[in-house]
């Protein structure tokens, strides 16, 4: 256990600065206005939405607050499932797609 936070704390490293916790919140801040809003961007009606499009849209929102608060799960799990190297593609990706 030891060595896999270790490790995680090495992979994790160029994330702990203030940048890129301003990045995560901002991104997962604006797209769950836009989303609370203007939920049209998502599906044209809500029979056509597709669940596991939003789960996923949700779970990259949740980890993005996570890390822009600064909250760092103990359990390495938890670590891994709320880190930026998998919330970034998916809100770069949804804030791609809604803007242009």
């Amino acid at each position: 256990m030891v060595k896999i936070n270790q490790a995680l704390d090495f992979i994790h490293k160029p994330f702990q600065y203030s940048p890129a916790r301003w990045v995560s919140t901002l991104l997962a801040m604006l797209l769950s206005l836009l989303l609370l809003f203007n939920p049209d961007h998502i599906a044209d009606s809500t029979a056509a939405l597709a669940n596991g499009y939003l789960s996923i849209l949700m779970m990259a929102l949740t980890a993005g607050f996570v890390h822009g608060l600064g909250f760092e799960p103990r359990l390495w799990l938890w670590r891994i499932i709320f880190s930026p190297y998998l919330s970034w593609p998916v809100l770069f990706f949804f804030a791609a797609r809604m803007f242009v």
